[in-house]
């Protein structure tokens, strides 16, 4: 059961009645009541489907919690391989640099 409560509008300054509702409006003026927490979870929505396209095995709500699980794993395995290999990289070229210094 939802709460009601009234709220004052930052846009209007009339008051009306509120529910807590991230995309809730004013009645009068149809200016959000909080424009950062709309804002913050659009964005915190558009993050989660970029993480979601980015994985190499796309998890669905339809799976099993097992075989989501095991794509989750599979997914932070393949990352954390890509980076290590990165790292790995990284420091062979540093020393081959600073041998190449050392040996002039």
């Amino acid at each position: 059961m939802s709460q009601v409560s009234e709220i004052k509008c930052p846009t209007c300054s009339e008051w009306s009645k509120w529910t807590n509702k991230v995309d809730e409006k004013c009645p009068n003026c149809h200016a959000y009541f909080n424009h950062g927490r709309v804002q913050y979870e659009e964005e915190k929505r558009i993050t989660t489907e970029r993480i979601k396209k980015n994985s190499y095995l796309i998890t669905k709500d339809t799976d099993d919690p097992v075989v989501n699980m095991l794509k989750q794993f599979i997914n932070w395995l393949r990352w954390t391989t890509f980076y290590g290999i990165s790292a790995i990289y990284f420091v062979i070229a540093i020393m081959v640099v600073v041998y190449g210094l050392v040996m002039l």
